[in-house]
């Protein structure tokens, strides 16, 4: 290959990751801690004592609908959990509408639950994600993140052909030593070699995610006259119509049967009632199934006759899709959201998502000792501004958006059962600390401040452990965040602990190789930059 070629796509891989980067690290990280966005909800939101709550979901649906004679609205009736939690109601006045939460006391009597769908933790991770920590409206944000990674895709194949000539030479070689840009380079080679599929499909699905509502826009204006959604409609199977009350719908544990039935394997977690009193009604199952992909990130979803309890469209259906591009597309959303395969997927998943985030830092890193190396070369000692800027942005956007994640969890369980609204909580821990981390790395430079910076997120993201075990050992001391230790927390601490030992490694290596001489290049320690003659 041509050196020039060689010399035009490192420009391109270089300018697009500079541009790119910083964005695709908070989606990267944010992404990884989504991964177990359940988890995250569970440990950070107490939830309203249920002991001694109905276990009878038929009851609880009966005697919601008895107390509420009008307008149905739309209910979720979640069946349970896999830790065993009784059953709810959520009830709302349409998709996008507030709710409200039910379920029956020992008494039989409906009562309200405290929390909604609105606000919790894990959700406001995922929207970190989808956002790239952009403080944006999600529809406003989302096409950015869309055309970002279609950057991040122009990035992965222009790195390959950098890569090319000493692929089979340098792939897995890591160089340590006192050559710090070397052993960045290295590593910044052998995560993105070793991770390329994933990072091809990440890249490809979150560009169609991204941008997905111009797509269908361009499509309901070129492909279809009438537009998507009557197409839509003219594809869906003739059907009896249901009745018009739902109160004579099927029972949900007779629905639920019928549905183990015809799809051994799947396993009900919840239904939901869409167009309750139209003859058009139908009920939204949702199920696990970890066998196959899922269209959600923990479940699929069959479309439910409710008349008859029979399945009208098996299109999200895991494993028993109805065609062939319902599979390719349940693929494309699985492969995605790592929503097959259980706990032991996610936590790959988490590994590859925490990698892919160093990649970014790596080659951001990577510009900025090139960028000051050939400064150097040319008699110049001081960083220029712009490289000192990028340098400080890199170091406050990574190491912010880590610990702002860590300090908006925290701060769920500490302060929401006070009352405080869970938006304000959220956003405000997360949007200061990212905030005070920037100011901090341009207040002292990129290298004084990163091993500070370091050891900050570090010891945020140790609190998630520490407030598990004074949970534990002391509620008295914080009766706030007391409440019993359940299935899956396992997760959410672990990580934490492994997180905040990594991020303390970071620290002690990075200070230890801190610049003694003022304009040394940023992690590089040892010997002085050589000085003019």
């Amino acid at each position: 290959m041509k050196a020039k070629t060689v010399r035009d796509y490192l420009s391109v891989h270089t300018w697009t990751g500079i541009l790119c980067g910083m964005m695709l690290f908070v989606a990267f990280y944010a992404g990884a801690l989504s991964m177990f966005e359940v988890e995250i909800t569970r440990w950070a939101q107490v939830d309203q004592d249920r002991r001694g709550a109905s276990r009878d979901a038929d009851a609880l649906l009966t005697r919601y609908l008895s107390e509420n004679p009008g307008p149905v609205g739309q209910l979720t009736l979640v069946l349970g959990t896999a830790d065993g939690s009784p059953p709810y109601l959520e009830a709302s006045e349409g998709r996008r509408g507030p709710s409200q939460r039910f379920d029956l006391d020992a008494s039989g009597s409906l009562r309200r639950l405290a929390g909604s769908a609105e606000g919790e933790t894990g959700d406001f991770v995922d929207t970190i994600h989808r956002k790239g920590g952009l403080p944006l409206p999600l529809e406003v944000a989302e096409p950015v993140i869309g055309f970002v990674s279609l950057g991040y895709a122009i990035a992965l194949i222009s790195g390959i052909v950098v890569l090319l000539p000493s692929l089979v030479r340098d792939l897995f070689t890591v160089r340590i030593g006192r050559n710090i840009k070397r052993m960045w380079l290295d590593l910044h080679n052998l995560i993105g070699v070793a991770s390329l599929p994933f990072h091809l499909v990440i890249a490809l699905t979150a560009a169609i995610f991204g941008l997905h509502d111009w797509i269908y826009g361009a499509q309901s204006a070129v492909i279809y006259p009438g537009g998507l959604g009557s197409a839509v409609a003219r594809a869906e199977p003739v059907r009896e119509p249901v009745p018009l009350d739902v109160r004579a719908w099927l029972p949900p544990s007779e629905l639920v049967s019928r549905a183990r039935a015809a799809a051994p394997g799947f396993e009900p977690v919840g239904l939901s009632y869409r167009g309750a009193g139209k003859a058009d009604g139908t009920i939204f199952m949702a199920g696990t199934d970890d066998r196959h992909f899922t269209r959600a990130s923990r479940y699929g979803v069959a479309v439910v006759d409710p008349a008859t309890g029979g399945f009208l469209a098996r299109t999200y259906l895991p494993g028993q899709e109805d065609t062939t591009a319902a599979s390719f597309l349940n693929s494309f959303f699985a492969l995605h959201f790592g929503s097959y395969g259980g706990p032991p997927v996610r936590l790959l998943y988490v590994l590859l998502g925490v990698l892919g985030a160093l990649l970014f830092y790596t080659g951001n890193v990577l510009w900025i000792e090139s960028r000051t190396r050939r400064l150097r070369q040319g008699g110049q000692i001081e960083r220029p501004r712009h490289v000192r800027w990028v340098a400080a942005l890199n170091v406050g956007v990574c190491l912010g958006c880590v610990a702002g994640l860590s300090a908006a969890i925290v701060a769920s369980r500490w302060l929401l059962p006070g009352g405080h609204a869970p938006e304000l909580i959220h956003q405000g821990s997360y949007y200061a600390v990212f905030a005070l981390f920037i100011v901090y790395a341009f207040a002292r430079g990129a290298a004084a401040a990163t091993p500070v910076l370091l050891a900050a997120a570090s010891l945020v993201t140790a609190l998630i452990p520490l407030t598990s075990l004074v949970s534990e050992i002391a509620p008295e001391a914080a009766p706030v965040v007391a409440r019993s230790y359940a299935p899956g927390f396992i997760y959410v601490d672990l990580l934490s602990v492994a997180g905040a030992a990594l991020l303390g490694w970071m620290a002690l290596q990075t200070w230890r190789r801190l610049p003694r001489t003022p304009g040394q290049p940023l992690g590089v320690a040892g010997r002085p930059p050589p000085q003019p003659s």
